[in-house]
């Protein structure tokens, strides 16, 4: 009886340690986010310039004009959904970060969760999820991808616990998680559904031969929820949106192939993505500890995989490997599950048993260097947030309602290869424009308002208006004459080359040492 007692309290104390160590460590990872005004994720700015249309609700005479908000059945509203009722308290700029601090914690813990209803016992080892926070995807701004990701390790977490249980039950509370799922994002529902069924596969070929009957009832539990999401997406406009309904850079350019993939080098930058910062040095010091300590346990037998995983984690890494990297006009689809990988992999394994001399030197070498690659993060961000803040100055002394032309380009666009195209820039501009929606109401030519994607659309009036995108996908010249009848502004990054360059009537009224605006001219009606 003693023993048993002995044994609780070290778990409850074991399960109190790591939450109050995975507190810290997100208080830790959340230091480059709340440091900065503008956290330079790539598509980060457009999705907060939609935001604020959505919390604006049509107020704006000027946003009005503009943009059109169009709610409908969207499998990608996680942060359209939450965000805008947190800018009635709080500006949507801190919304914003309050959503990623949802993020980073859903994808922690439904790590943690997971690894905890797998193994039966909490554990210090999913803590390793937090060196996975910051990965390509994240840099690139997909955001409702990520939180979404979040939700589903937590439903699969859930799953494994409640599994057995009633059917009334069960059938019903997953049949909604899974639906509420593909509204937070397509790909979240994809990610639970494989675990799910692989997950469940490998059970039933585990009892094959012993419970037959149990392992093939609890699949049938599952099966509504595989199911009632697929035809919930059938009914949704994601894949039938009208060509006219399209911004007119969509329509106008040439159609793209429905999937295209990038060379095998593609995938081996993916993964590597999964663990990314600008300090090549930082990123591998990190795979050679992490990759050296996984060697160390299966050396000494202490690391553990669960058996019913294997199948789970072999299918993910098919899939990744398998993923294109375009479906329609997603781009970039292979660079979103290595992290689903990452993840699952470290819910799947656990180490037994080792001395507390060894776990506290591992734990304080690892400790280190999380701190490290946090403080090298935020010095970066810093950086960045400082140009910002110069491209946010000259924002506001712009009029009321104008009109923005973004000619900002990635620089893939002028020296691209598959490697450059799987890592999010530096210092991303492409959408810095957006903050114009926020700032001064303006029109900004590449937000994205695609119908079937987001619940924001054009507004008629300027539907019809050129952007830059459609001459350059098209490698075409750019009508800069036609666009100054258009635009009343022009953003373009220092040093970006144009066929044909700028007209001399187009004037300097603004800078910055990564940006350069001009005022085109046009005679407002």
């Amino acid at each position: 009886m003693e023993r048993v007692i002995t044994s609780l309290s070290s778990s409850h104390g074991t399960a109190w340690g790591t939450f109050c160590a995975a507190c810290a460590l997100l208080c830790v990872a959340l230091i480059p986010v709340s440091t900065v005004e503008i956290p330079p994720l790539v598509d980060y700015p457009n999705h907060l310039a939609r935001m604020h249309i959505l919390a604006d609700g049509g107020q704006s005479f000027w946003l009005r004009q503009y943009y059109e908000i169009h709610w409908d059945l969207i499998p990608n509203l996680s942060m359209d959904v939450l965000v805008p009722p947190l800018t009635r308290v709080m500006p949507v700029e801190i919304a914003g970060k309050v959503f990623i601090g949802l993020t980073f914690a859903l994808l922690a813990g439904g790590t943690m969760a997971l690894h905890a209803a797998l193994h039966r016992r909490r554990s210090p080892w999913p803590l390793l999820a937090f060196f996975f926070l910051y990965n390509s995807v994240f840099l690139w701004g997909f955001l409702n991808y990520l939180f979404g990701l979040g939700l589903a390790l937590c439903a699969s977490a859930l799953w494994v616990r409640l599994r057995t249980g009633s059917t009334r039950l069960i059938v019903p509370l997953f049949v909604f998680i899974a639906c509420l799922l593909l509204f937070a994002h397509l790909f979240a529902f994809a990610t639970f559904a494989l675990v799910l069924s692989t997950y469940e596969l490998s059970q039933w070929w585990s009892l094959r031969n012993k419970e037959v009957g149990l392992a093939r009832s609890i699949g049938w539990k599952a099966a509504p929820a595989l199911i009632m999401p697929l035809l919930l997406l059938a009914m949704m406009p994601t894949f039938r949106a009208a060509p006219e309904d399209y911004p007119l850079w969509l329509r106008g350019s040439s159609p793209p192939p429905l999937i295209s993939y990038l060379p095998l080098s593609s995938k081996i930058e993916a993964f590597k993505g999964t663990v990314r910062t600008e300090h090549r040095w930082l990123d591998r010091i990190t795979v050679v500890m992490l990759v050296g300590l996984v060697g160390i346990g299966l050396v000494r037998r202490r690391a553990l995989l669960l058996p019913e995983m294997a199948l789970p984690l072999g299918a993910t890494a098919l899939v990744s490997a398998a993923m294109p990297n375009t479906i329609g006009t997603t781009a970039m689809v292979d660079i979103r599950m290595p992290i689903v990988f990452v993840l699952l992999a470290i819910a799947s394994t656990d180490w037994r048993e080792v001395s507390r001399g060894w776990s506290l030197a591992v734990a304080v070498a690892l400790c280190v260097l999380f701190a490290v690659r946090i403080g090298s993060t935020t010095q970066d961000w810093r950086e960045t947030d400082r140009q910002y803040q110069q491209f946010k100055q000259t924002l506001d002394r712009l009029p009321e309602g104008t009109r923005l032309l973004s000619a900002v380009k990635l620089a893939a666009y002028d020296n691209w290869s598959p490697a450059e195209g799987q890592i999010a820039e530096p210092m991303p501009m492409v959408n810095l424009a957006c903050w114009g929606i926020i700032r001064r109401s303006a029109f900004v030519s590449n937000l994205f308002a695609a119908p079937g994607q987001q619940p924001v659309r054009l507004a008629p009036a300027v539907r019809p208006l050129l952007t830059v995108e459609e001459f350059l996908y098209r490698a075409r010249p750019i009508p800069w004459e036609q666009l100054a009848t258009q635009y009343d502004y022009l953003v373009v990054r220092r040093g970006q080359r144009f066929i044909p360059p700028l007209p001399p009537a187009f004037i300097p009224v603004g800078s910055g040492d990564a940006f350069q605006l001009y005022r085109t001219g046009r005679i407002q009606p």
